[in-house]
């Protein structure tokens, strides 16, 4: 009978030691909510075959920059999609790690102008994808003409009839890019905010989601918001036929997305093997065309008919993209944010 007790208690030490082990081989990728969960699965995790054991996790939360400055981020999760100015201010408060050439040789595909790099001259991240944000429109109640400048958002016949986001993106997004519309940047900000203040009296209302502003422009209770092209794109995927997305005469706000992983997560040589991965050529296509992802891999070529679902060919756009100095941004970040939460004070949410 101690025998057999033996027996059972050893099965059982294996039984977990095995369980511990296959749960360290996940890696957990906290990713915003929605369709964009889905797409990294479809386009990234199902061909990943490392050979190492390793499985990648989605985990959705509403906003992975934030769960990055929680105490326990290094136990939850292995690797995180933000922006370029969230990787950037991480990276300021000591809270992602930071990787040289060897580690991440991927990112040598990527031009590197668009690298997210620290003081030491590290990368603190991998540029996988980028969109960009321009004005969302829906066919119904507005024309492209019409928007064919972010000072037409400031027309009068729109009162009542737009939307725009919270202070946090509003910031970083919309003041910026309204700054170098009206002969600013994002080192000269009063320009944008100046237009902001033409543009509010016409807003209806914040959103306060993705989900949020699809319902808001696709059933026409707005029409038109600065926005991001992606969610357009999937949205007439989707068969939304009344929406367009316009790049104005003065350019879209280039919006790219970063890998990153929290300081002190463990399994990180497995992290190194899923980034550099998802750095290449074939997946990243993968995303462009299920959903509209332009990809950060120079080599991509993108095939005809998905520059003409795009509006016009991918060099076209990225000539009218503007890509700011994310570090002034950050740096500035804090007061923008409250100067455009005084600004939407009196919008509802």
């Amino acid at each position: 009978m101690m025998n057999r007790l033996k027996a059972l208690i050893c099965g059982a030490i294996l039984a977990c030691t095995g369980a511990g082990a296959a749960t360290a081989q996940e890696l957990t990728m906290a990713v915003w909510g929605g369709g964009g969960a889905n797409t990294w699965r479809e386009a990234f995790i199902k061909q990943f075959a490392p050979g190492n054991g390793s499985t990648i996790k989605m985990v959705e939360v509403p906003n992975p920059a934030g769960a990055l400055r929680s105490p326990a981020a290094a136990n939850q999760y292995s690797l995180a999609l933000v922006t370029y100015f969230e990787a950037i201010a991480l990276s300021n408060a000591g809270l992602i790690e930071s990787f040289d050439d060897k580690q991440l040789p991927g990112i040598a595909d990527v031009d590197p102008k668009y690298l997210t790099k620290d003081k030491a001259g590290r990368h603190v991240g991998l540029p996988v994808y980028f969109t960009y944000y321009g004005i969302a429109y829906n066919t119904d109640l507005a024309k492209a003409e019409d928007l064919a400048s972010w000072q037409g958002l400031a027309d009068p016949k729109w009162k009542g009839k737009l939307s725009l986001t919270r202070p946090t993106y509003l910031a970083p997004y919309d003041a910026v890019i309204m700054a170098k519309a009206m002969g600013g940047s994002e080192k000269d900000i009063d320009p944008g905010f100046k237009l902001l203040e033409k543009i509010v009296p016409n807003v209806l209302a914040t959103y306060t989601s993705l989900a949020h502003m699809n319902t808001l422009l696709t059933r026409g209770e707005v029409a038109a918001v600065p926005f991001y092209a992606s969610r357009v794109w999937a949205l007439r995927r989707q068969g939304a036929a009344n929406v367009g997305i316009v790049i104005p005469k003065e350019g879209a706000l280039m919006l790219p997305y970063v890998v990153v992983v929290p300081k002190g997560a463990k399994n990180l040589d497995k992290s190194l093997v899923w980034m550099n991965y998802i750095a290449g050529a074939e997946p990243q296509l993968r995303a462009a065309l299920l959903d509209g992802w332009l990809p950060m891999n120079s080599k991509v070529k993108l095939p005809e008919d998905l520059q003409k679902t795009l509006g016009q060919p991918y060099e076209q756009i990225v000539k009218s993209l503007y890509s700011p100095d994310w570090r002034i941004i950050v740096e500035h970040n804090e007061a923008r944010v409250d100067r455009a939460e005084k600004l939407l004070s009196g919008v509802k949410q």
